[in-house]
């Protein structure tokens, strides 16, 4: 080859590796162009932790929200965490953290050049929020703590899944059987949401803080919903095995304070049965806070659930030892009341008291109808379901449970 061809053909590798290199430099730069500028990006975008939030109680959910950008703090760099909350704010808040949108206008008379109109009105679609009777919303209006537990408790759906939740007793001294918010507050109350500062005193009427609402919106984004068929149980370990629709198995530790319902009846571990429909709401650390299970109907879930109509009264045990026809196992205690009902429905004392004391199965059909009325009175439960269980005929306590299929036969009473 001649030296002319050479240094031609180094000149053309040099052309080469020089315009490799070029696009080498040129990517390098992208790269470094790209990093810087996301970087950049990254910092522009990233809010500062607030000033005042060191040491605060809800200090970790404040600044997890922050960095979701579902809240913010103020332009002098604190967060006022003691500050009440306004529904406006609530309602953005609530909106971005549970990803609700709006297609249209909301009909409140009062926030139209709101600046949270958007969010007001995807709550409003969603069933989320609701005004007040004369048409307005009240953006600026404080929001209290019991409409803060209302809307959040709606905005995670879960109310309907716990339908099923009964207290006998209210957790909070100041929120009783018949206040509005009751449900919703026993509901987060259950699932572990509520600040625990609260104790046993809620004060429903009080302001919501700013922190009070990053714990609780915190709290509910991190809870875990698991669904499926129960596999397993067992009792000793105090585990049970969920199989979810898509064939994985999940295996779920009980603790000691998770609620436990099966056929909406309060229930232990070891009334679960393997095949049951399970719902299972967890905390963030994967602990069980709500365990509901649909079966099928067994004796325990009838005894139960006529023990807790009789507001206690009677013990499952009591009504299993009916069934059995065993009145003396539970006649001392019922047996004072009993003859005064009787008394009341026309009865000498001796008459009720001589009723009281055959045997179940002795007894003429009228005294029958009069023993089992007195029942139905004392403990409001169906004479029918009573009259049932006093002959042992569990198939037809059963059939009068299903509520859900005979559509509140017996008066509502057995709602499994």
């Amino acid at each position: 080859m001649s030296v002319y061809g050479i240094a031609r053909r180094t000149a053309q590798r040099r052309k080469v590796m020089g315009s490799a290199f070029l696009k080498v430099a040129v990517i390098a730069l992208l790269v470094v162009g790209i990093a810087g500028s996301s970087v950049a990006t990254l910092h522009m975008e990233a809010a500062p932790e607030p000033t005042d939030i060191e040491d605060c109680w809800a200090e970790e959910a404040i600044v997890a929200l922050i960095d979701e950008g579902i809240i913010t703090g103020y332009p002098d760099g604190t967060f006022k965490p003691e500050d009440s909350v306004t529904r406006a704010e609530f309602s953005k808040m609530v909106a971005r953290a549970f990803a609700v949108r709006a297609a249209g206008e909301p009909a409140f008379s009062d926030i139209e050049d709101n600046w949270a109109k958007t969010y007001i009105a995807a709550l409003t679609e969603a069933g989320i929020v609701s005004g007040f009777p004369d048409g307005t919303f009240r953006p600026s209006k404080d929001i209290s703590r019991a409409e803060m537990t209302q809307i959040l408790v709606r905005a995670i759906n879960l109310g309907d899944k716990m339908d099923g939740l009964t207290q006998p007793e209210p957790s909070f001294i100041d929120v009783s059987q018949d206040h509005w918010a009751f449900r919703s507050i026993e509901i987060a109350n259950t699932l572990g949401v509520l600040p625990v500062h609260f104790g046993v005193v809620f004060e429903p009427e009080l302001p919501a803080t700013r922190a009070e609402t990053a714990y609780m919106i915190k709290s509910l984004i991190d809870l875990r919903i698991y669904e499926g068929k129960l596999a397993r149980v067992d009792n000793q370990q105090g585990t049970l095995t969920v199989t979810t629709p898509g064939g994985v198995e999940q295996q779920i530790t009980m603790a000691l304070d998770t609620a436990v319902y099966r056929n909406n009846v309060e229930a232990g571990l070891d009334r679960l049965l393997r095949g049951d429909e399970v719902y299972i709401v967890s905390d963030s650390l994967g602990e069980p806070r709500f365990i509901k299970a649909r079966g099928l109907v067994t004796k325990d879930d009838v005894t139960t659930k006529v023990s807790i109509l009789s507001k206690g009264t009677l013990a499952p045990e009591d009504v299993e030892a009916l069934a059995r026809s065993d009145w003396n196992s539970v006649r001392e205690g019922l047996e004072p009341r009993l003859i005064q009902n009787l008394v009341g429905r026309g009865l000498t004392e001796e008459e009720a008291a001589t009723i009281l004391k055959q045997n179940w199965a002795e007894l003429g059909e009228l005294a029958k109808k009069r023993v089992a009325g007195a029942l139905s009175d004392e403990l409001g439960v169906s004479q029918d379901l009573i009259i049932a269980l006093l002959d042992s005929d569990w198939e037809q306590a059963k059939a009068y449970g299903q509520i859900e299929v005979a559509q509140y036969v017996l008066m509502k009473l057995l709602n499994l």
